[in-house]
Order: C-alpha cells, then sequence, then structure tokens
C-alpha cells in the first residue's frame, strides 16, 4: 500500500521547535530585543501613575524666575527675617516657573517609590537617582512633543542643574551653609533614528540632596490639581502657597506686602494689586477664592488710592459632597464611584 503523503503543517510552531536563523538575523533580534527592553517602563521610574506632589518648602517661598525666559545676570533674594533665599544663574540662565515642572514631576516619582516602600529614611545610601521617558513628563505637564520639545527639555536640565541655590532653610533638620543646584547629574540616552536623527530614549536625574531629604522626610507631601500646569505664573505662585499654608474653609489672610514678597514678582506693588483684584473679580484661581480687604483711603501713603495696608484672604472651595455608594450586583459589597482621597505618604508600602 502506498505511503500516504503527511499533510502540510499550517499552524505557526511553537518558538523552541523555530528553526535557526542566520547570523545575521540572530543580530538584528537579538538588536530589537535589546530595543525593546530598553523601553520597558519595568526599567524607569515611569510612567508616573499617581497625582502630581510638592514638597511644601518649595511651594511656600520664590525659589524660580517667574518667566518663560531665563534671565542670566538676575539674582532672586527673599528674606524675611526668619527665611533666607539667594538664587543665582548659572551659564544657561536662571531656572524658571516652567523649569519647576520637572521638579515636581520627579518630586513626585520619588513619592511613588515611597508609597511602595522602596526608599526608607534610614537608608545609609539613598538612590537619588530617578530614571523616566521624556514622554512622560511631556504627558504629566501636558506639553506638546512635537517641534523642539526634547531640545527644550535638555535646556530645562541645563538651567535646573546650573541654577545655584543657597538658603536657611532645613530639610529633615539638616541645613547646608553652601550652594546647592536642584540637580546634581544628568545623563541622556539617545537612539538615531532612518534620518540619523537623535531620538531620545530615557533621562536620568540625579535630584539634590537637600531637596531628598525634604520629600524623604515630609509625610504629608502637597497633593496639585491636574489644572496646575494650565495656570499662569503669578497664579501657579498664589496656588502654591495657599497649598502650603493648608488653606480651607475657614480662610487665611496675609498682607498683601508680604505676600508680593513670598510670590516673587519684580512687578510694582500696584501691578501686583491690579492683577489680585481681577482675580477676586474671575475667582478662576483653582480650589482657592480670594478676597481683598482695602485700608482706609485715609491711611493710604499721599492720600491716593493704593494696596497699601491690603489684607488678602484665601478661603478653599468647599468640596462637592461624595456620590452615593453603589451595590455590586449580585454581591452586596458597597463599591466607591469616585476615587477615594490618597492617604498620606508614610514610606510604608
Amino acid at each position: 500500500m502506498a505511503r500516504q503523503p503527511i499533510p502540510r503543517q499550517e499552524a505557526r510552531m511553537p518558538p523552541e521547535d523555530a528553526p535557526a536563523l542566520p547570523a545575521q538575523g540572530r543580530a538584528a533580534a537579538a538588536a530589537r530585543a535589546r530595543r525593546n527592553r530598553a523601553l520597558t517602563p519595568d526599567l524607569f521610574d515611569s510612567p508616573l501613575r499617581g497625582k502630581v506632589r510638592g514638597q511644601r518648602s518649595v511651594m511656600a517661598y520664590p525659589f524660580f524666575h517667574l518667566g518663560k525666559t531665563a534671565p542670566s545676570r538676575e539674582v532672586l533674594r527673599y528674606d524675611d527675617g526668619q527665611v533666607r533665599i539667594e538664587v543665582a544663574p548659572g551659564p544657561a540662565g536662571i531656572a524658571t516657573i516652567y523649569d519647576k515642572d520637572l521638579i515636581l514631576y520627579i518630586a513626585s516619582l520619588m513619592a511613588e517609590k515611597l508609597r511602595r516602600g522602596e526608599l526608607r529614611p534610614d537608608d545609609p545610601k539613598p538612590d537619588r537617582e530617578f530614571t523616566f521617558t521624556a514622554h512622560d513628563f511631556f504627558r504629566v505637564a501636558g506639553r506638546d512633543t512635537a517641534g523642539k520639545a526634547y531640545d527644550r527639555l535638555l535646556q530645562m536640565l541645563q538651567r535646573l542643574q546650573g541654577t545655584q541655590v543657597r538658603t536657611n532653610i532645613e530639610m529633615a533638620g539638616e541645613g547646608t551653609d553652601g550652594v546647592f543646584s536642584w540637580i546634581d547629574a544628568v545623563n541622556t540616552r539617545y537612539r538615531r533614528n532612518a534620518r540619523k536623527e537623535k531620538e531620545l530614549v530615557s533621562v536620568s536625574v540625579t535630584l539634590c540632596a537637600w531637596l531628598y531629604r525634604g520629600i524623604l522626610s515630609d509625610t504629608r507631601l502637597l497633593t496639585f490639581a491636574d489644572e496646575y500646569f494650565d495656570l499662569a505664573p503669578l497664579e501657579r505662585r498664589l496656588y502654591e502657597i495657599a497649598k502650603s499654608e493648608d488653606v480651607d474653609e475657614a480662610g487665611w489672610s496675609i498682607g498683601i506686602e508680604d505676600l508680593h514678597a513670598r510670590v516673587g514678582t519684580r512687578g510694582l506693588l500696584r501691578h501686583f494689586g491690579q492683577f489680585l483684584t481681577e482675580l477676586e473679580q474671575s475667582q478662576r484661581l483653582i480650589e482657592f477664592d480670594i478676597g481683598l480687604h482695602r485700608a482706609p483711603a485715609e491711611a493710604q501713603r499721599r492720600g491716593r488710592p493704593g494696596y497699601e495696608g491690603t489684607v488678602v484672604t484665601f478661603t478653599a472651595r468647599a468640596r462637592p459632597p461624595l456620590p452615593r455608594r453603589s451595590l455590586v450586583a449580585g454581591g452586596g459589597e458597597p463599591a466607591p464611584e469616585a476615587e477615594a482621597e490618597e492617604a498620606p505618604i508614610t514610606g510604608e508600602p
């Protein structure tokens, strides 16, 4: 009897039965595997899955220039008799309020590590290096990735590393009499695309020890609203100050002269007062309302209406009540319909 032909196997062969590849094919496959492995999220501290968070002292005081440009000669100074700050530019200029977005992003990555228990205050050799993709930072900060976005990121890193900060603010009971930069070291990895152009793969940043200690010891980092990145510079500072002061529905007041200094604006006091008046009318600041209480006309200088002696009051807007909890079908257990408040960061997993 004639032998029956073996039917042709149409199904894919499992990997272990795959035919051997030529040497050149194996090299190409290995290169693809390395590229894929390099982009595996597990090797990065990104993507950021939690909320954006900030360290209280950095939010409360003026450490950054309020503008899109980076002055190369201007020195920022603040002194209220207790807190002293001096910020000087580096070769690329002074870090701006928009450069601060990257510091907030790194602080948030660190907060995620704290939440997972990957960082400990008693670690003798803490890991201050954070590795992330530029795309994830752009996503969190709501920035466009087109055009020269990556070049602008590199310039931002240069300013943060070059800016020289001196302050008497202590973090975790430790201070410094010298100067420091926001970033101690930067390392970027890139690859060439088909047009031989550089494409940024990842960014590794070593955070300065002063800020690292502050984040590590702050068991209740402040959570930013998602709309923060849509605010203008002065609005950002007002929002940060109100958050750092734990403003609630009972309100918190401060003299306009002191607020002017805390914000860090270089504008005249009357211009700042006009801005606050417009903000009081529009109430466009997120989470907080602002009220101005002007001094009597006779108490103002030169008899002209002005803003000297004005008291500014911040009041937290009442939060809407949480939606009612529904029952899971068939289970009888209640299920929340809205995301609950995040627990304080304590360094515990």
